[in-house]
């Protein structure tokens, strides 16, 4: 299974321009954020200290992250980035070494 750092960024040309609806859908991502967290389907979660972007830390495949993604369009943007732990990179760096 894949470990990915998740960027996210709120698209504001795509948010509700009434705050009450803003503050609802917000709402709504809040709890989907948290479901995938009880799920496992992400292992940490922030929000940058400036407001309308942060990151998560997943665990899955492609299809995983996709899915995930999906359930926050059109509202946020993300970019999924693949990264290896470090025993992933010392058995890399061994099998490189003969």
């Amino acid at each position: 299974m894949a470990k990915y750092l998740i960027l996210w960024e709120e698209d504001m040309s795509k948010m509700p321009v009434d705050p009450n609806e803003q503050a609802a859908l917000t709402q709504k991502h809040m709890e989907l954020t948290k479901q995938a967290l009880d799920a496992g389907q992400i292992t940490d979660w922030g929000i940058f200290a400036g407001g309308g972007a942060g990151y998560a830390i997943g665990e899955g495949d492609a299809a995983d992250m996709f899915r995930g993604a999906m359930q926050f369009t059109p509202h946020v943007k993300f970019k999924a980035i693949t990264v290896l732990s470090i025993s992933e990179v010392t058995e890399v760096m061994k099998s490189m070494m003969g």
